[in-house]
């Protein structure tokens, strides 16, 4: 069985980005994926001291909640990520998580290890909302930031869905539209 791990970067439970990625896990296991929705703001992640730790074995020293992450985005053959905008990139909680990928990138660069086995690769699949009603540049940042991510971790950037707009809590249950759109990318994501 196919495998997606969906990451939740909000600091904030019941939410517009909540609401989307609950539509696309629901996607995903319409098409016969296993799914597991990691919360992060439920996690104990340290930011990374970069203490070079990681160019020696291509692992973390840090010991907190990341060491079962870890295992979870290199054994999936999908990611979303989703996240609130905030300051024109992704929340503190999941730039923490993804700060915290330098073991991977360490491992593939440093060492030249395969940070999956096999070589296999992944899709990924970023979903981000923000409460400005205007998109030009607003989620630049994020996306520069989640293709980064995804490379490193050996995963194609499959798509995104940006959504502007979104000011209030539960603002995303009016819009159908937005909620299919993340339906769709969560099924189709293991087929692009």
């Amino acid at each position: 069985m196919k495998k997606v791990v969906a990451i939740f970067g909000s600091p904030r439970a019941g939410g517009n980005s909540d609401a989307l990625l609950n539509y696309a896990i629901h996607g995903a296991m319409a098409s016969g994926a296993e799914v597991e929705k990691i919360v992060i703001r439920d996690l104990q992640i340290a930011p990374c001291n970069s203490c070079g730790g990681c160019f020696e074995k291509g692992e973390c020293v840090i010991l907190d909640d990341m060491q079962q992450v870890y295992f979870r985005l290199v054994n999936t053959d999908g990611i979303i990520v989703a996240s609130p905008i905030y300051f024109m990139g992704v929340s503190a909680q999941l730039k923490a998580l993804i700060d915290r990928c330098q073991a991977f990138w360490a491992r593939k660069y440093i060492l030249h290890l395969p940070v999956r086995e096999g070589a296999r690769t992944a899709n990924g699949f970023l979903i981000a909302t923000a409460a400005r009603s205007t998109s030009e540049e607003l989620f630049t940042g994020a996306v520069k930031t989640i293709k980064a991510f995804f490379h490193v971790l050996d995963t194609k950037y499959a798509g995104d869905l940006l959504c502007c707009g979104l000011e209030e809590r539960g603002a995303v249950s009016m819009k159908h539209d937005l909620l299919q759109k993340a339906f769709d990318a969560g099924k189709q994501l293991l087929t692009r």
